[in-house]
Order: C-alpha cells, then sequence, then structure tokens
C-alpha cells in the first residue's frame, strides 16, 4: 500500500479516540482557554496602567493643577521608595519605609472589609435572585426595596446604615454589601430565568418540582451570569468599603485618605488613590481568569473545541 493509499485509509492527521480521548481534548481545551484568559489579563492591566498613567499626567497638564496638590506618578514613587524626596511630595517625618508600611497596611484593611461585604453581597443577591424565580410575591414584595436602595445616593445612605450596625467591620461590609447587591442581583435573575425551556419540561415531565428545576436546570445555565456578576462587583466592593472607612474612621485606604487630606500631605492621598485603582484593576483581571477557568470545566461550551 502506498503512502497515498495509507493516508486516504486513515484519515488526515487521526482524531485521538479510545476511553479518555475526549477528556484529554476537553482538558486540553480548558487549559488553552486559561491560558489565553491569564495572558490577555495581564496585557490588558499593562496596557491599563500605561494608559491611565498618560491620562493622569496630561489632565494635571492640561487644567495646570499646582504641583502642590497634583502629584504625578513619579511623585507617588518617590513618595513610597525614595529616602529625601522633594519638598512637598512626601511630609518630612514621614520615612519611605512608614510611608509604605501605612499604605499597603490600609490596602490590606480594605481588601478585607472589601472581601466581607462582597461575598455578603453576592449571596443575599444569588438566594434572593433565587427566591424571584421560585416565588413571584417575593420579587413583587422585595423589588421596590431594592430599586431604592439603587436610587438613593450611596453617600446619603452610608451614615445611617453606619449608625444602624455601627462604624466597625459589620456597618464598612454593609455598605460595600449593598454596592454589589443590585447589579449582581438583576444578572443572577436574568440568567436563572434564560434556562432552556426544553429542559425544564423534562424536569417537569419526569415529576420533578420547581427547586429540583432550580438545581438541576436553572442554576448551572445562570453560571456565565453569576460569574460576570463576581467580575463586575470585585471593584463596587472595594469603593463601597474605602466609601463607609472615610465616613468611619481612619482605618483602610478611605480612612488613611481622609487623614491624608486633613493633613495636606496630598502625595499621601494620590498614593491611596493609586493603590485603588491598581487594587481594583488586578483584582478585575483575576475574576476574569477565574470567571474562563470555571467556564471552560463547567461552563454551556466546557468541552467543545
Amino acid at each position: 500500500m502506498t503512502t497515498t493509499e495509507a493516508a486516504a485509509v486513515t484519515g488526515p492527521a487521526a482524531a485521538p479516540s479510545g476511553p479518555g480521548a475526549e477528556e484529554r481534548i476537553s482538558t486540553r481545551s480548558a487549559a488553552g482557554a486559561i491560558g489565553r484568559r491569564i495572558a490577555t489579563s495581564v496585557i490588558t492591566i499593562v496596557v491599563s496602567l500605561v494608559a491611565l498613567c498618560l491620562l493622569w499626567v496630561g489632565l494635571l497638564r492640561l487644567f495646570d493643577v499646582s504641583a502642590f496638590v497634583g502629584k504625578g506618578p513619579m511623585d507617588v514613587f518617590h513618595y513610597l521608595f525614595t529616602a529625601a524626596p522633594e519638598s512637598g511630595i512626601r511630609p518630612t517625618s514621614l520615612t519611605a519605609e512608614a510611608a509604605r508600611d501605612q499604605a499597603f497596611s490600609a490596602l490590606g484593611t480594605t481588601l478585607v472589609d472589601a472581601a466581607i461585604g462582597f461575598v455578603t453581597g453576592m449571596v443575599f443577591a444569588t438566594v434572593v435572585a433565587a427566591l424571584f424565580v421560585l416565588l413571584k410575591p417575593v420579587e413583587v414584595a422585595f423589588m421596590p426595596i431594592a430599586m431604592l436602595l439603587r436610587s438613593v445616593p450611596l453617600v446619603a445612605m452610608a451614615p445611617v446604615l453606619l449608625l444602624i450596625f455601627g462604624q466597625g467591620k459589620v456597618g464598612i461590609a454593609a455598605i460595600a454589601a449593598i454596592v454589589v447587591l443590585f447589579p449582581a442581583l438583576v444578572n443572577i435573575t436574568l440568567g436563572l430565568r434564560s434556562a432552556s425551556p426544553q429542559a425544564l419540561d423534562v424536569i417537569r415531565v419526569n415529576g420533578g418540582s420547581a427547586l429540583t428545576a432550580m438545581l438541576k436546570v436553572r442554576i448551572p445555565s445562570a453560571l456565565p451570569q453569576f460569574l460576570a456578576s463576581v467580575r463586575i462587583s470585585v471593584p463596587g466592593a472595594i469603593v463601597g468599603a474605602m466609601l463607609a472607612e472615610w465616613l468611619s474612621g481612619f482605618t483602610g485606604l478611605g480612612g488613611v485618605l481622609s487623614t491624608y487630606k486633613g493633613q495636606g500631605n496630598y502625595g499621601g492621598v494620590w498614593t491611596v488613590v493609586v493603590f485603588a485603582v491598581v487594587a481594583s484593576i488586578v483584582l478585575y483581571a483575576v475574576a476574569a481568569v477565574i470567571e474562563t477557568a470555571v467556564l471552560a470545566a463547567w461552563g454551556p461550551e466546557a468541552g467543545r473545541r
């Protein structure tokens, strides 16, 4: 048999076959999707930071902001790492090491506060969205409250929430959770209601309850919307936590920002802003990678090449 005849028999680049071949293809596809998402996220972070720095410097020059108030990217670098920066960049009583310690300590506090609020908001949104789908009266009763929370400015609502829940972790988490709640609630509800009618009919015909349909059909079909809600809610949780810290005390990025502003430490103010923006961008990218990994393994297109 000639080479041409053999190729005709076996076909072009014989595809993997046998037990485990489909699983190997699925694993390679998932790994490839995750790898592409990681590369895209890294490029996105770098491009975003460069673009923000250029925009930052350009706006300072465009509006001719005083050098005493408006600090640029290099000023923030000198604030954190230069032993003896130029006058006005960092208070003389504050060393570079102390400045870094304060900034990173405040960042850690804010991330903890934001994480508590994020998890609380996502859990509450998921439970309420499920109740909306299972029990129509719950949606009729709760949706006006959700709309009220969305329409009232958070700056006006935050002091009231701090009076109710206190100025500790619980109050800060409550404000961050409200920032997360509404967008996640809308997305997850739409995801639960987008389940295939044919799949729901199969559950119903076989005697399954609405709860069974929720667990076996609606929740898996809502996975993309849930993960999209996670991704877009991460920066919101950080903003909500910072606002609560600003109003409640002197801890976290929000509290330190308020303290620096009162002291006229504008180098510190810009440093806090940079930390908040970078943390939001990085965590958004991390959430995007997690979203890709989960959808590649369990999403609607899982295992497809």
